[in-house]
């Protein structure tokens, strides 16, 4: 029996899960670009800033290349800002960083909520397939009970929690990856603070 023809026999909730994980993968293929794209962006103006020792040249690839990193907008209230005082500049990184975050999760709460109820609406598939099954086991007590029917029912009923909690195994699993590559460019923009504001301070400074 093809795949397909198990998710016709599963019901209008099968198609619901399949309409799930559609939407799942498309996130989840979105997420890992953007993500990614976020990544090596990070790098590169990290790599360019490094090159540098002067805080004009450091302003000038903050404008030319970090507009479009969330470590450059971060940067650009440390190397740009109008205000002397670290308190506020570090607020202001802080603040810049904190929206940058909020961007990059967008699409995430989804992807947790279709790996939560993707095994819900499979279960739910399978309560209403065995209340159709013992519907049927009624109607037809009086002429008795067809094994083969009853066996037939359960076992289609039983589709949807298969389906549900294929969703839900795969969905989580992508969930957690990507949270965790998103974890590691906080981690990285955190220490990239960090080091440029401890460099910042040297240069104003004149130690270097």
């Amino acid at each position: 029996m093809s795949v397909l023809s198990l998710i016709v026999k599963g019901g209008v909730l099968m198609y619901v899960l399949m309409v799930i994980s559609v939407i799942s993968f498309g996130i989840v293929i979105e997420k890992y670009r953007q993500l990614r794209k976020v990544k090596a962006a990070n790098r590169k103006l990290d790599l360019q800033l490094k090159q540098q020792d002067k805080l004009e040249n450091m302003r000038s690839v903050v404008k030319l290349h970090g507009q479009t990193s969330p470590l450059g907008l971060m940067l650009d209230k440390l190397f740009n800002s109008q205000s002397d005082n670290l308190d506020l500049i570090n607020q202001s990184m802080e603040s810049t960083a904190n929206l940058q975050l909020h961007e990059l999760e967008k699409g995430l709460g989804w992807l947790s909520t279709f790996a939560a109820i993707g095994p819900l609406i499979g279960f739910l598939g399978t309560v209403l397939g065995m209340v159709r099954v013992f519907m049927n086991i009624q109607g037809n007590s009086q002429s008795g009970v067809d094994i083969s029917m009853l066996a037939g029912g359960i076992w289609v009923a039983l589709l949807t929690t298969v389906g549900g909690l294929i969703v839900g195994i795969i969905t989580i699993i992508f969930y957690n990856d990507l949270v965790q590559l998103l974890e590691n460019i906080v981690k990285d923009m955190q220490e990239a603070a960090v080091e440029y504001t401890i460099k910042y301070q040297y240069i104003k400074q004149g130690k270097q």
